[in-house]
């Protein structure tokens, strides 16, 4: 019996999502909850340095900005948990390496930005053959692993205008969590008026705002691929209509569902 296109499709995308489960569990991860994560972080602390890790935690959940995410991702990286920390995301960095990859053919520019601890980067590296990957984040402990870890790093803040131009630029994760959603409204599928949830979620995070600092990054015919965990279950197609009305070209991609991505390409003047 011959496979159709569809089938084969599908068969390729379980190859490489077993391929990246593998290669997640090489680099030191487990796919943990967080309260798993925060058990195996606690054996790994003396008991002053665990009542540090659980204070700066409780700082950057409860009021995120760079100085919280700068004072406790500092003290993950410095301490060498950033491997562990990043245990509880197992099952979504595969979910996210099973639809990027196949988005990024050979000899690509690409910029990451917030690379965090390189796990994406890494195997970006190892299976798409890049021309050029260059890696961003905000946090300075954050840089200098990624410097250690052998990377090309932007520094922070980035130039106003880039240094060179990218076919690709990465934002995983890596727009919306500067701000918390404080009452929790974005957890509450009914709580907001689709109409209202574009203007909602550019005063909450301001994605208009941090993508234009990175449009000048782009090569002609470059695009951003953006993911974000939203609990709320509009609020990517929400995105998806404020960033249209804000100069770019956008196509929402749901490779399966509960997941999805938005590419985002700027319209020409």
């Amino acid at each position: 019996m011959e496979i159709t296109g569809e089938v084969a499709r599908v068969e390729l995308k379980t190859e490489i999502k077993a391929d990246i489960e593998k290669e997640l569990g090489a680099l030191g991860l487990a796919p943990l909850t967080w309260a798993e994560t925060l058990e195996v972080v606690k054996g790994k602390l003396p008991k002053p340095e665990w009542e540090t890790f659980s204070r700066l935690h409780r700082n950057f959940t409860g009021y995120r900005s760079e100085t919280t995410l700068e004072r406790f991702y500092g003290f993950v990286f410095t301490h060498g948990l950033h491997l562990d920390v990043n245990a509880y995301r197992f099952r979504r960095l595969t979910a996210i390496l099973t639809d990027l990859l196949p988005q990024l053919t050979p000899d690509l520019s690409i910029l990451d930005v917030g690379a965090g601890s390189g796990i994406i980067a890494s195997l970006i590296q190892k299976r798409s053959s890049p021309r050029t990957l260059v890696v961003q984040d905000a946090c300075r402990a954050v840089r200098d692993e990624l410097t250690a870890q052998g990377f090309s790093v932007l520094p922070h803040p980035p130039p106003p205008i880039g240094p060179a131009s990218f076919d690709v630029l990465l934002c995983i994760d890596s727009l919306g969590e500067i701000n918390a959603d404080d009452d929790g409204l974005l957890a509450k599928p009914d709580a907001v008026e689709a109409s209202e949830l574009p203007l909602l979620l550019e005063q909450r995070y301001g994605f208009a705002h941090k993508l234009d600092a990175w449009r000048g990054y782009l090569a002609p015919g470059g695009r951003i691929l953006l993911w974000e965990p939203f609990a709320y279950q509009n609020a990517m197609e929400s995105l998806a209509i404020l960033l249209g009305d804000e100069g770019w070209h956008v196509r929402f991609q749901a490779p399966a569902p509960g997941r999805n991505f938005l590419e985002l390409k700027p319209k020409q003047p």
